[in-house]
């Protein structure tokens, strides 16, 4: 009598094959922000985050948090559930600043990895 023992550990070895595969699949479905961009408007006291990241996967793939800066410390933390339509889009947060203030962005991917803004100094 012949025994299904060779078969079934081939079984369970494709099996995590698999299973591995799949997930490790699943972060190239997901991309971290591609770029971030800072512009500040003195006279409205806004600061502007204009951030590119390309989802194919709309509604369960978007930036989660943007996080602010301003001369080192956190100022401001957003959480978002979902992303504006379209590859590039601007968040505007009213936050106060002087002259030579400086702004640094992070914009994080619910799915994967972040991007951080070039530095923005405040001119008048």
């Amino acid at each position: 009598m012949e025994s299904n023992r060779p078969r079934t550990w081939w079984f369970f070895q494709a099996l995590i094959l698999v299973f591995f595969g799949l997930a490790l699949a699943q972060p190239a479905q997901a991309t971290p922000p591609e770029d971030i961009q800072l512009k500040y408007n003195p006279a409205t006291q806004t600061l502007s985050v204009t951030i590119t990241h390309d989802t194919m996967l709309k509604g369960s793939h978007h930036v989660k948090v943007v996080r602010i800066q301003k001369n080192g410390s956190v100022v401001s933390i957003n959480t978002y559930g979902s992303q504006p339509t379209g590859k590039t889009f601007t968040y505007d947060y009213k936050i106060p600043a002087i002259e030579e203030d400086t702004f640094v962005a992070t914009a994080t991917c619910n799915m994967y990895g972040s991007k951080t803004s070039p530095m923005l100094t405040v001119m008048p």
